[in-house]
This record gives structure tokens, C-alpha cells and sequence, in this order.
């Protein structure tokens, strides 16, 4: 299992910004040596998890996750399912909306889809949500085991802007909140000048397996709106978990009724 999550630490490192990376400077971000650091990615080079560019030298993720990702799609179809109500989430709202699934430390965007109108939020897919800093992290971890809140609260909390909470006892306050209310309004955590409001999709086990979110100006937010959007929200979470077999948390299914 150690060298599993020695293969797993590794990977993590490579992102959109940075999609190759030299042996050396891979081993330097992940604290190991070389010779193991080379050991691993040879064994995922071998599953093609992981392929070397023959020019540069530099590794870049291979195409095996392509493999499972279709085989994901196709078993449990959550990227159509979000993609179709999203759409039904933006049309109704007017505003951003977008859904994400859990990663290993952060949600990961499948759908997203901005209105046609002046001044909107802007969604990059490929941008990990962090638990601790956006509205969908937070209701993410509200409806999810106290380990896997004390595992988030553990590691680096970054600051993305001058109102991000880094301070666990705060965080930890904000997620028992939004577990009693149903959905988590995050004003300036990830992006200065936006709002975001979000609610959790759920497993058939009752735990959060994602969260789908609306994401506005704040120059537009309102306490209506807030309202308003709160429900829909919770709406489209109730869609998504029925569609995926899950069971909708009494205190989500409040905001519908």
C-alpha cells in the first residue's frame, strides 16, 4: 500500500500547468530520491499511466486513465447526469452553475455552463475546488465522515484571497453549520467579488459524492436571490442523486418542499 500511495503522490503533481515534469524536479516536489522516484514511474509507465516525452525526457500522465474514465462513464454516466442538470440549473438561475466530483484533496469540476449575459462567473474545469476555500468543498465535507474533515483540515490550507479561511476551528464551525442548513453560501473563499452557493448530491450510503453549486457576482447577490438560488440548488441536488441511486439528506430535501 505504500508504494500505491508513493504512485499516487506522484501523479498528483501533474496539473494542467504543469503537465510535464523532469525526473528530477518531480522527485524534488514529492520529498523522494530519484532512484525510487524512477522506479515508480517505470511501473506506470509499463500500465501506461505514465509516458515520457522522447524529446524533452519530461513525463506526462499516459493514456491508460483515458481507459478507466470511459469505464467509469460508462458504468456510473455522472458527467452526463451533471452535464444535463446543469444546464437546467444555469437556464433556471441566470447565473453560473457547475458540478464536481470528490478528488483524493479537492472536487473536480464534470460539468459547468455560464449564461449568455454581460457579467457572469467564469468556470475552469480543470482548477481543483478546494474543501476548505469554496462553498461546494464545504457542503462536500458537511455531509461526509469526521475523518475525511479532519484529513482536509490537515493539510496545507492555501489562501486564495484576502477572505479565505485558513483556520480549522472556523472551518470546522462553517461545515457543522451547513450540514444543519442544507447548502453553504461562500462569499470571496476562492475568487474575490464571487458568491457561491452549493448543495450536496448523495451515495446510496447517504454521504455527499459530490455538489453542485451556483456561482454569481457578488454585486448581484441579494437575500432573494440567495433564496431563490438555495432551492434550486437543492433541486438539482435531488436530481442528480436520484438519478444515481443515492437517497436525498432531510436536510437538503427541506429547502425543496
Amino acid at each position: 500500500m505504500k508504494t500505491v500511495d508513493k504512485a499516487m503522490h506522484l501523479l498528483s503533481y501533474f496539473t494542467p500547468s504543469q503537465p510535464e515534469i523532469g525526473l528530477s524536479e518531480l522527485a524534488r516536489l514529492a520529498q523522494m530520491d530519484k532512484a525510487t522516484t524512477r522506479r515508480i514511474l517505470v511501473s506506470l509507465g509499463n500500465h501506461h499511466f505514465i509516458e515520457q516525452n522522447q524529446i524533452t525526457k519530461s513525463y506526462r500522465l499516459g493514456s491508460g486513465f483515458l481507459h478507466l474514465a470511459r469505464i467509469r462513464e460508462a458504468t456510473t454516466p455522472i458527467t452526463a447526469i451533471a452535464t444535463q442538470t446543469v444546464d437546467w440549473l444555469c437556464e433556471t438561475t441566470n447565473e453560473t452553475a457547475h458540478a464536481s466530483v470528490a478528488g483524493p484533496n479537492a472536487l473536480i469540476t464534470v460539468a459547468h455552463k455560464e449564461p449568455i449575459r454581460g457579467t457572469v462567473v467564469m468556470i475552469d474545469p480543470t482548477e481543483p475546488l478546494p474543501f476548505h476555500a469554496t462553498a461546494s468543498g464545504i457542503i462536500f465535507l458537511a455531509f461526509n465522515d469526521n475523518s475525511l474533515i479532519e484529513k482536509a483540515l490537515a493539510n496545507q490550507l492555501n489562501r486564495f484571497t484576502d477572505q479565505t479561511e485558513t483556520d480549522p476551528e472556523v472551518l470546522r464551525h462553517r461545515v457543522s453549520q451547513a450540514k444543519n442548513d442544507g447548502y453553504y453560501l461562500n462569499e470571496h473563499g476562492f475568487e474575490s467579488d464571487v458568491a457561491g452557493i452549493a448543495a450536496p448530491y448523495f451515495n446510496a450510503d447517504g454521504t455527499a459524492a459530490g455538489a453542485i453549486a451556483v456561482a454569481m457576482p457578488i454585486s448581484r447577490k441579494t437575500e432573494e436571490l440567495v433564496n431563490k438560488t438555495k432551492r434550486h440548488v437543492a433541486a438539482a441536488s435531488a436530481r442528480i442523486t436520484t438519478a444515481i441511486g443515492g437517497v436525498v439528506h432531510p436536510n437538503v430535501q427541506k429547502l425543496i418542499t
